[in-house]
């Protein structure tokens, strides 16, 4: 059983529990019982945990904690990436964005010589990720958008994005891009370059996409579509991240169904490789600045129920720089991975939260008793010729030692 050390203690004060001393409920240690012999839990069963009283939180996250030391050991990891928003523009009115902007208010997109400058730069410094992010098809919507982009002798953002990832490979660096919604023969380009890609379910409820909602006006956030991408993906092999976006007006039940949605999707395909649990963050100027950010008891139990649903063998994560106070609490929820970190970039979806620094993650992630090691945007267990191409597969395998992660650099003696 995890240590109750200090880190526990803190969030036992955090939730106004004393002790694990009363013992859960008995239809909660039903429930987590199951779920410890390694059987999934059930809708029904997450949306209870949804319920419990804040007493019995913690043995929800004793239960986590074992599932993911069973699956995970003491390792917990990050990637070292460059971000690269190659365009900004977006055909897309999100509520809670603040990386869109509209033509004529910033670059249409980042030239190819940027692009590969940043490359080069990440790669000198040692980072292993080009991660691509992009507002969704903008040539559908602006004229002088896909004017320009075929003045460059591009007919869309995934053709740009495809060569992009070519381009930045062949400098040492792999490709992970966030395109938006594809189509079979676009995956299939870009996985000649790219060992994973990732796109956020974000949520399965249609019902966001209602005027006053979060999706309102958003043609590539419709549930369906999104799925639709990641089951091509799932057919075509290629190593997928996914997740929930938190706080956008959605339901605790809107948020469980999300979750099961994905869980279904890995059940038949097997490549989601990492799910991401990220909290919407409110910022000045945007439609959404004043609804509230989800709180951390909501995150704590959602990151508790991801790993009960998903079970030990899921990477999961949650974006330190996002909470950049209690990061190293979610640890004790099941985690085991803590995303990208950049020497290089700015997040660029979340300007105003900076990056941890990566001396104080790893002495967090030590005290507590765990290793942190550096992974390639394509996880460990995905580093094989059935999920990556196999040029690509060849260079993977040499930055990677015999466990998967990324070769550690000698000390030298003396």
């Amino acid at each position: 059983m995890t240590s109750i050390n200090k880190d526990w203690e803190n969030i036992l004060d955090l939730l106004g529990s004393k002790s694990l001393l009363n013992g859960p409920s008995k239809s909660l240690s039903v429930i987590l019982d199951k779920a410890e012999s390694g059987v999934v839990i059930n809708r029904e069963e997450a949306l209870y945990l949804v319920n419990i009283e804040r007493d019995e939180i913690p043995y929800l996250l004793l239960t986590a904690s074992k599932l993911r030391d069973r699956g995970k050991g003491e390792v917990l990891t990050y990637s070292k990436n460059v971000f690269v928003p190659l365009t900004q523009i977006c055909r897309n009115h999100c509520g809670y964005c603040t990386f869109k902007y509209e033509p004529g208010e910033g670059p249409l997109f980042m030239s190819p010589d940027e692009v590969l400058d940043m490359a080069k730069k990440g790669a000198e410094l040692g980072c292993t990720e080009l991660l691509f992010v992009t507002g969704d098809k903008p040539e559908l919507k602006y004229p002088i958008y896909k004017e320009a982009l075929q003045k460059l002798g591009y007919e869309s953002t995934a053709d740009y994005l495809i060569a992009m990832g070519e381009a930045g490979l062949k400098e040492n660096i792999f490709p992970h891009t966030n395109l938006g919604l594809a189509t079979s023969e676009e995956l299939v380009q870009f996985r000649g370059s790219n060992p994973s890609m990732g796109l956020m379910l974000e949520n399965i409820s249609p019902r966001l996409l209602k005027k006053g909602q979060a999706h309102y006006r958003c043609p590539d956030k419709v549930p369906k579509l999104r799925m639709k991408t990641m089951e091509l993906a799932g057919e075509l092999r290629i190593p997928w991240t996914s997740g929930i976006l938190v706080g956008i007006g959605e339901t605790w039940e809107e948020r469980v169904q999300s979750l099961f949605a994905l869980k279904e999707l890995n059940d038949e395909y097997g490549h989601l490789q990492e799910i991401i649990i990220q909290n919407f963050s409110p910022k000045p100027g945007i439609m959404m600045e004043n609804y509230p950010p989800p709180s951390f008891v909501e995150m704590l139990k959602l990151v508790a129920i991801s790993r009960l649903v998903f079970g030990e063998g899921m990477n999961i994560q949650i974006p330190p720089n996002l909470n950049p106070e209690t990061y190293p609490l979610f640890i004790h929820a099941g985690i085991n991975d803590l995303g990208g970190v950049s020497p290089v970039t700015i997040d660029y979806v979340n300007p105003e939260a900076p990056w941890p620094k990566l001396e104080i993650m790893q002495d967090m992630v030590e005290e507590l008793g765990f290793t942190l090691r550096e992974r390639l945007p394509v996880y460990p267990e995905f580093i094989e010729g059935e999920f990556i191409d196999k040029d690509v597969l060849k260079r993977v395998v040499d930055f990677v030692d015999k466990d998967g992660y990324v070769i550690l650099e000698e000390v030298p003696n003396g």
